[in-house]
């Protein structure tokens, strides 16, 4: 019997974790979620709080992006010094290539929540994405990493692009599942809602929302799944 990974206390593994469940919590409206408290609240005096912001992109707005609730002066400012603190790779890299379609879809995901990001410092340049890759699984592989952007609106070059490669991102899936990698059966799940739902994403959803339901970035990339499906 494998044993569930557990973070070492203190780190951004551990701060990410955290902030997922909270922020997990807000989109099913719980207690601590949305109508009460900020998700973000007191993140920046938690260890690893802006950084673990920063790994979790744009899906940090998620609660509000889905659910309707105002994105407060004070949370923008968090994102904005995580942003700050942690700022994007430069250059021409893989890395920075990848930090560009990130920020875009924060930018824009900021932008709908009637915030003007431009200026901010850290933001990655801007940039068109790079060719797609042509294989599925290293395509699967590169969406995974991408799944901030796995939204209708918040990088809608990308997804025009990945239409014609609906039958790639499922066989990742369907990869990702036998490999009982959740998280990222999670995330390409949110591509394909994104895309065009089906009966592979609506049973994988539920299934994701039973088996994932103990580590919290799961519990978090279904949730999101979870009010995309619902909301189209």
């Amino acid at each position: 019997m494998s044993l569930t990974h557990q973070p070492t206390p203190g780190s951004v593994e551990e701060a990410t974790g955290a902030l997922a469940g909270s922020l997990a919590r807000a989109l099913r409206g719980t207690s601590d979620g949305v109508g009460t408290r900020s998700p973000l609240a007191s993140w920046d005096r938690r260890a690893g709080g802006l950084a673990a912001i920063r790994v979790l992109g744009a899906d940090v707005l998620a609660p509000f992006l889905l659910t309707g609730k105002p994105l407060r002066q004070e949370e923008a400012w968090l994102v904005r010094a995580a942003v700050r603190d942690h700022p994007a790779p430069r250059g021409h890299t893989p890395e920075a290539a990848l930090w560009g379609v990130r920020d875009t879809a924060l930018t824009a995901a900021l932008a709908r929540l009637g915030v003007d990001a431009s200026g901010w410092e850290g933001l990655a340049e801007p940039r068109a994405p790079g060719p797609l890759a042509d294989d599925w699984v290293t395509l699967a592989a590169d969406l995974v990493r991408l799944s901030t952007a796995a939204h209708p609106s918040l990088h809608p070059e990308l997804r025009e692009r990945l239409l014609d490669r609906r039958l790639d991102v499922a066989r990742g899936l369907v990869r990702a599942m036998l490999r009982r990698d959740l998280l990222s059966a999670a995330r390409l799940t949110r591509w394909l809602l994104t895309l065009a739902p089906d009966d592979l994403t609506s049973a994988t959803l539920v299934h994701l929302e039973i088996a994932g339901h103990h580590d919290p970035r799961v519990r978090f990339e279904a949730a999101i799944a979870r009010l995309l499906s619902d909301n189209r």
